[in-house]
């Protein structure tokens, strides 16, 4: 009896130790699962602000962002669980460092929890601490602000101001890099590139012009936005390399060594045919050839001005050219290649020539007289200083500055993007004619164009209908942009 009593008291000793180590296994397998759904929920939190932090860089307030994120994915009191620390203030929460050489900005978002147990308790565990790290990486931007200021433009102004001050708005100024270059009867630019990263937001902002005026020397103006971005020292420069072109209107104007003096200056034409209803009286059938335009002051001097009617004319490149070539005296000779004089990076070509074969329009060379080929005066064998020689070679030199670009050999290849504001830029203009916004697409390489090169990188034309659908335009390669700095 005394053996039977003692092994019953020796199985209830097992028992109970059996029974609360069951409990304890138990106890570690629904707390640790608990542990599982919190550290789940954690890492989602941390993985959004991350994020969010990231696309936020541009605002000024990235923290901000990270920490609403976080709080919405992971409010207060989640499956019982209390926050290490406060991400409002805690300094572990948030951190941005950006690598110098690659031009990346790299965000991370930490934060604990603290878990308390249940069953776990029976083993003196009390809580649990739960710790996610999430991180983001954010290419930096260098980019060239190239913006028309011609006087078509007019009462619009004001409102491509406001849109192009929220687009430099939209950048981190402490890290991205940004240029803004206006062009008329000339190209400025306004703000250089620095070679530091960052930039004075407010700076660039206020420098945009009070008002519109000139032609369109948008030859000038993408010169001097790659010219800009090539700038920035080999080795440092930033991970995306971007031209955003603005403009209302074509390419008139060709900057070259007209009168052989040590300055390049820019003859330029008006706009033909005459297109309707053109509101703006912005296009003509007596179109005038126009200069000579200094590309570094815009001063005019000398003042060739020559008016040539076309309003019979079916075929400009037979019919007006060889009979009455719009040639001004003292110009008769169109330059072999355009000139650039204004230009700060080290290596950048100062001359390109007036046509090319390399580059196409609609599929066939740039060069052939059924698109822009220049007509070539039979007793100098040299093209004609003529309104349509000049207002071809101001597109074809466009096209070939913009290809260049594309082309260039920085740390980064260049992508463009190109807004067209208003109805003239879908006006039959020129020889062929041809529209001004087929022209922005090609120069963006865009994938609509017909003469898309996939061995570039491709960028994308916005059309804004009207100066309130310019801001939009802007945003929509802001979105863009920060889709590939991801």
């Amino acid at each position: 009896m005394r053996t039977r009593t003692n092994e019953r008291g020796f199985a209830l000793i097992y028992m109970t130790i059996m029974l609360a180590t069951l409990l304890l296994f138990s106890g570690l397998a629904i707390d640790s699962g608990r542990a599982y759904v919190v550290k789940a929920q954690l890492t989602k939190a941390v993985d959004g602000a991350a994020l969010g932090a990231a696309r936020a860089l541009n605002s000024g307030d990235p923290r901000r962002e990270a920490v609403q994120i976080f709080k919405a994915n992971f409010p207060d009191g989640f499956y019982g669980v209390s926050t290490a620390a406060d991400p409002t203030s805690s300094p572990s929460f948030f951190s941005s460092s950006v690598d110098a050489t690659t031009g990346v900005n790299t965000v991370k978002v930490t934060a604990s929890v603290v878990m308390p147990t249940t069953f776990m308790k029976l083993g003196n565990f009390n809580d649990v601490t739960v710790t996610s790290t999430g991180e983001a990486t954010r290419r930096m931007v260098d980019l060239s602000l190239v913006i028309d200021q011609s006087s078509s433009i007019g009462w619009q102004w004001p409102i491509v101001v406001q849109a192009v001050q929220t687009f430099i708005d939209s950048f981190d100024g402490a890290h991205d890099r940004m240029s803004l270059i206006t062009f008329g009867n000339t190209a400025t630019v306004r703000d250089p590139m620095p070679a530091a990263r960052g930039f004075d937001k407010t700076a660039l902002k206020s420098h945009l012009p009070a008002g519109p005026s000139g032609s369109t020397n948008m030859v000038e103006g993408i010169y001097r936005g790659w010219d800009e971005l090539r700038s920035v020292p080999a080795g440092t420069q930033s991970g995306l390399r971007i031209i955003v072109l603005f403009t209302d209107g074509a390419s008139n104007g060709v900057p070259a060594n007209w009168d052989g003096s040590a300055v390049a200056k820019s003859l330029r034409t008006y706009d033909f045919p005459k297109n309707f209803p053109d509101p703006d009286n912005q296009t003509w059938n007596n179109p005038v050839l126009g200069g000579l335009f200094n590309t570094n002051t815009g001063t005019q001097n000398p003042a060739p001005s020559l008016t040539v009617d076309i309003t019979n004319v079916t075929d400009y490149k037979t019919k007006t050219i060889l009979a009455n070539p719009g040639v001004w005296p003292a110009l008769p000779t169109l330059p072999d290649n355009s000139w650039h004089t204004q230009h700060r990076s080290p290596g950048i070509p100062t001359a390109f020539p007036m046509q090319t074969g390399a580059l196409k329009v609609n599929g066939v060379a740039q060069s052939s007289l059924t698109r822009r080929g220049l007509i070539i005066n039979p007793a100098t064998t040299k093209p004609y200083a003529s309104i349509w020689n000049v207002n071809n070679a101001a597109r074809n030199v466009l096209e070939i500055i913009a290809n260049e670009a594309r082309n260039d050999n920085g740390d980064y290849k260049i992508r463009i993007y190109t807004i067209g504001m208003g109805e003239l830029v879908r006006y039959n203009l020129g020889t062929m004619p041809e529209k001004p916004e087929d022209i922005l697409k090609r120069i963006s390489n865009d994938k609509t164009s017909p003469d898309y090169n996939p061995d570039q990188l491709t960028g994308m034309y916005f059309f804004a209908p009207t100066a309130a659908d310019v801001g939009p335009a802007f945003q929509g390669i802001q979105n863009q942009i920060l889709r590939l700095s991801k």
